[in-house]
């Protein structure tokens, strides 16, 4: 894996950055978002040190903005390509989710993904939960990055794998690397198995 060669793992946002200028449109796509009505568009941009999705419809109404996702741009990995943000279904309702990722610091990124919520008619992330822990979030994480996006991957079969480290309870005991996957499963990604990662 590209991001263990070295036993470290580099940020690798020096060419990400340089196209994140103030106000920059850093991706966009379209599609049909919303049942039974027609394609809308889906825009990342960069404004100051702020990330934030915004939809809007085809006459340009602005029908959803997210809080801030992050503060650099990040890559994630969907049917083997980098990608910054992508149309998708998910949640295997037949209706595409918005996926994209962002790096939020100080070593950490988010893989998020929203759907449209046909009771309140607005669009939310889908929340990953690690049973075990009692934990939820409102996004996928990982703290090892990788410039080539290979530290965030869905795969063909909506598997969603990040790469994190595992924090052990023993002092002075560094944390080591790990393949996280989830499955979504009642309006949630689930987090199923954690799998030791060797370093090369």
């Amino acid at each position: 894996m590209k991001c263990f060669q070295t036993g470290v793992c580099a940020l690798g946002f020096v060419a990400l950055l340089s196209m994140a200028s103030f106000g920059l449109d850093l991706a966009s796509t379209s599609g049909r978002l919303i049942p039974n009505t027609p394609d809308v568009n889906v825009v990342k941009a960069k404004d100051g040190e702020s990330i934030r999705l915004t939809i809007k419809d085809s006459a340009g109404k602005k029908l959803f903005e997210s809080e801030e996702l992050g503060s650099e741009e990040k890559l994630f990995t969907l049917n083997g390509s980098a990608m910054s943000l992508a149309i998708r279904d998910m949640t295997g309702d037949g209706v595409p989710e918005v996926v994209t990722a962002a790096f939020y610091g100080p070593r950490a990124s988010g893989l998020f993904v929203f759907t449209y919520d046909v009771a309140s008619k607005k669009f939310v992330p889908v929340p990953c939960t690690y049973p075990k822990e009692d934990l939820t979030r409102e996004m996928l994480v990982s703290d090892i990055q990788c410039e080539d996006g290979s530290d965030m991957v869905i795969g063909a079969d909506g598997v969603v794998t990040m790469l994190g480290l595992v924090y052990h309870e023993k002092e002075g005991q560094e944390p080591t690397p790990a393949a996280y996957t989830f499955v979504f499963k009642d309006g949630k990604f689930v987090h199923q198995k954690t799998v030791p990662l060797r370093v090369k």
